[in-house]
């Protein structure tokens, strides 16, 4: 049997490695848009553009990868930074990023978690059942799961002696904004700056002053009076005007960004993992069927946008 990834949920020698498919695909010329299937991008302009060129989403080209009952055995050894390297090995050509800076890109993405060798907690309900909490981030929100991790690799694609500067917008409600703040900030690269823009009187005070309490010069909050949605049509139509996006480094950095649902996979895998493990299941003679509910944030409401 095998499991897709999508609906499912390093350096140690003695650590499982994802077959030699896993390693080889996809190539270079790895997504494609929603809109048009002739689209071809690779895996670094798709994450840098946000939306296509053509206002679609990015997607993986072809069929997506899938993991035998045996790998998943040997992934549940794995710490969730060494899980995430072989979850998002098949989504992120070599040609474009070595094993050894997929690792850098994940342990930086990571290094802010309150444990950064289980960045997720799963825990067993004393009335059965299990919780994965996802709130052990240093904004206390499962954003900074996606968020860490796209601008890793956002710094990644962009050092600091480079001398290209890019634009990061975001738009958000509550739990993108901070999310996407300390991951900026905490990355110290010159060459990215952030645009947040928040709707007046619709997030905590707790959020906005995680926000617009930070003190740095690659920061910009700006507040708007209208619903939480409205910004969207205006990040669309930079982000599609190319001349205006290439000129400026717009990069959007919302939920559309693929790099969001790419990161965000790791967690689904790591919880299934976690509760075979508490529960003694055996994925080489039949793989578990879970139920799971995600404990999101401890601090805020889930924002509309996702």
């Amino acid at each position: 049997k095998k499991v897709h990834p999508m609906m499912d949920g390093g350096s140690s020698p003695k650590r499982p490695k994802v077959s030699s498919e896993h390693q080889t695909k996809p190539t270079t010329s790895c997504y494609t848009s929603t809109r048009d299937p002739n689209l071809r991008s690779s895996f670094r302009d798709a994450l840098l553009s946000g939306y296509a060129p053509d206002g679609g989403l990015f997607v993986p080209l072809g069929d997506l990868p899938t993991f035998s009952p045996q790998e998943l055995k040997a992934m549940q050894s794995l710490s969730y930074l060494e899980l995430a390297e072989q979850v998002l090995r098949p989504f992120v050509p070599l040609e474009e990023v070595s094993d050894t800076d997929l690792e850098a890109v994940l342990t930086k993405a990571y290094a802010k978690f309150d444990d950064p060798a289980r960045i997720v907690q799963v825990k067993r309900l004393p009335t059965g059942g299990y919780v994965s909490e996802l709130f052990h981030g240093p904004t206390q929100c499962f954003k900074d799961l996606g968020l860490g991790v796209v601008v890793a690799f956002l710094s990644h694609f962009t050092p600091p002696e480079s001398g290209t500067r890019r634009t990061l917008v975001v738009s958000t409600t509550g739990d993108t904004g901070p999310a996407a703040v300390h991951a900026v900030v905490s990355a110290a690269n010159p060459n990215l700056n952030i645009l947040l823009t928040y709707p007046r009187g619709q997030i905590s005070e707790y959020q906005r002053k995680q926000m617009t309490t930070v003190d740095s010069p690659h920061l910009q909050v700006v507040e708007f009076e209208g619903g939480g949605d409205d910004m969207d049509v205006c990040i669309k139509a930079m982000a599609t005007d190319l001349a205006f996006r290439d000129k400026y480094g717009i990069c959007g950095i919302n939920s559309y960004n693929i790099g969001r649902p790419l990161a965000q996979i790791v967690h689904y895998f790591w919880t299934v993992l976690r509760v075979a493990e508490l529960e003694g299941a055996d994925f080489a003679a039949e793989p578990p069927v879970v139920s799971a509910v995600a404990h999101e944030t401890s601090t805020a409401a889930a924002e509309s946008e996702e």
